[in-house]
């Protein structure tokens, strides 16, 4: 037990960071980019409607990288790479702070972090060198045969309970107990992912989940920029 590996899983978005990387990242895209403010303009309009039909997050997810379409991998990294280095130049602005201290405090322990997101890796990447964080479970897209995306997303779905399928797959290859592990999320979409550690901690107050962190007895860590 003593040298067996111990992980924390975090949620990215409105978890350690302030903002949500997929959507601010699309703004980057349209107007940066593609400098073509009306793409971000049409893309807001579907998500409104999507957001007032009720659709799921896993729904809201899949329509999000239906966008990128025929992008060929290397722009889409490139592009990530450069609104990463903008967000990251200020990072009193884009880091949740009592969380960044929380990962920290458990990397001194020895407990490694990894990021759980429904996000991508060319956005995450980049802040998990920042704060030291060695693996990512992301949303992979899939590539087609004329080595473009296809709009399509590869398994696990890495939101609501794809977050807690990716979360056991990772613990049993590296074989690691449930148990000793840790995981902090902001959303009851999170829950599948807490429920899955021995060690679950909700961020945030005032939300559905730190009312059932409270009956279950779990962590809160509050924030004043999410309470």
């Amino acid at each position: 037990m003593k040298n067996e590996l111990r992980f924390a899983f975090f949620d990215v978005d409105d978890t350690l960071i302030h903002i949500k990387s997929m959507f601010d990242f699309y703004h980057f895209w349209c107007y940066e980019v593609w400098h073509r403010p009306q793409l971000h303009d049409d893309f807001e309009a579907a998500f409104a409607r999507m957001f007032s039909e009720g659709r799921t997050r896993e729904e809201l997810n899949s329509a999000y990288y239906r966008y990128f379409t025929g992008v060929v991998p290397q722009l889409l990294d490139s592009a990530g790479s450069d609104w990463a280095t903008d967000r990251l130049a200020r990072p009193e602005d884009l880091f949740v702070a009592p969380v960044v201290e929380e990962l920290q405090r458990l990397q001194g322990e020895g407990v490694i972090p990894v990021f759980v997101s429904g996000s991508f890796n060319a956005l995450l990447e980049p802040i998990a060198r920042t704060l030291e964080v060695p693996h990512i479970l992301a949303t992979n897209l899939e590539v087609g045969e004329d080595g473009l995306y296809t709009g399509n997303i590869m398994a696990p779905q890495t939101i609501g309970m794809g977050k807690a399928l990716a979360v056991q797959g990772f613990l049993q290859h590296h074989v690691a107990s449930p148990s000793r592990c840790y995981a902090f999320g902001d959303d009851l979409s999170d829950l599948p992912m807490l429920n899955v550690v021995g060690h679950p901690v909700a961020v945030g107050t005032g939300t559905i989940l730190a009312e059932r962190a409270a009956t279950a007895n779990w962590p809160v860590i509050a924030t004043s920029e999410l309470s």
